[in-house]
């Protein structure tokens, strides 16, 4: 049975739902916290749900922007038919529980659009809504570790099928999107180049353990940006850089303090700016600094200590780094 403060925290998560995803129709709190969201009566039972079945990949490319072909692991001729190409690099987009890789406000369609202005890259979009969207916020994360490990066998495939090394390959999630990220890179063993978390969630993966969440160590650089403060989003620092826009406090520019005090909109705030470093990093300096009261009050060590929040994020440092983002 969960306590009441579990039942806040997932309330938060749900109203998501309503606010971003367009395309649920949510009838009551009952029907969030167990996982109806309309589309059906959400009677399965989730672990007969295989995940080759219900988790798909999906590769745009520049020439096809906007016209998909799907990737299956162990699979490689889907790479031959998709036009993947191994020797350019690879962006792995992963959403979050209730979210999907289809809705214009999808981390999927924010982010490639900006990618492809900028490169021509192979962008591959993980769709998990059918266990994001149908089923209870904490049925969901207890497939977060299968989940991850079947993104690590599509790297694999690819890895082992083409000229793509795990130098090429980012995986940025959002949400528990970025714990599934986080696994990915463990079944790696850490060596898939770049782990980035959105906001990585918080609620089931506050947990001090490495192993149960996205951690510094899943893969060669891990850069997390923070944009919550108060239960959505982890606000510790788990990367080797994290970033802080704003103090990494709820409620971000933009936001009003609907869905308690703006929580739920400064939580994709994290995919949106990090949208906009994609073409604009000289909006995202990021100045080393132990915490947001030093930054305010230019106390920070080093002033000449910077990265850039984002895409230009430097692999070299690491620490905390914060900012002022409008």
């Amino acid at each position: 049975m969960l306590s009441s403060p579990g039942r806040v925290q997932f309330f938060l998560l749900c109203l998501q739902v309503s606010h971003y995803v367009s395309s649920t129709q949510v009838n009551s709190f009952d029907n969030l916290f167990h996982g109806k969201t309309g589309n059906y009566e959400s009677t399965m039972d989730s672990s007969r749900i295989s995940v080759n079945e219900s988790v798909t990949f999906w590769l745009y490319t520049k020439q096809r922007s906007k016209n998909s072909r799907r990737l299956v692991p162990d699979d490689p001729k889907s790479l031959e038919s998709s036009g993947f190409d191994g020797g350019k690099p690879t962006k792995i987009l992963i959403h979050g529980w209730l979210g999907n890789s289809e809705d214009e406000q999808s981390i999927c369609l924010a982010l490639k659009t900006e990618y492809f202005a900028l490169y021509d890259y192979n962008v591959v979009c993980v769709d998990w809504s059918v266990l994001a969207v149908d089923f209870p916020y904490f049925t969901a994360r207890m497939r977060c570790k299968e989940i991850g490990n079947y993104v690590g066998e599509m790297i694999r495939t690819m890895t082992e099928n083409t000229p793509q090394t795990n130098d090429d390959v980012h995986i940025i999630g959002f949400s528990m999107g970025a714990h599934i990220a986080g696994y990915a890179g463990k079944r790696l063993e850490g060596n898939v180049y770049r782990i980035t978390g959105l906001d990585p969630a918080r609620p089931m993966f506050s947990s001090k353990r490495p192993s149960e969440r996205l951690d510094r160590t899943d893969a060669q650089f891990v850069d997390v940006v923070h944009t919550t403060s108060l239960v959505l989003g982890q606000h510790k620092p788990i990367g080797i850089i994290d970033f802080y826009p704003n103090g990494g406090n709820t409620k971000q520019p933009g936001c009003g303090y609907d869905y308690v005090y703006g929580e739920v909109c400064s939580h994709f705030k994290s995919y949106e700016f990090y949208a906009r470093s994609i073409r604009s990093k000289d909006e995202f300096k990021s100045i080393k600094c132990d915490k947001w009261k030093d930054y305010e009050e230019s106390k920070c060590e080093d002033p000449m200590n910077y990265t850039y929040l984002g895409e230009s994020a430097n692999s070299s440092l690491s620490g905390k780094y914060y900012l002022s983002v409008v």
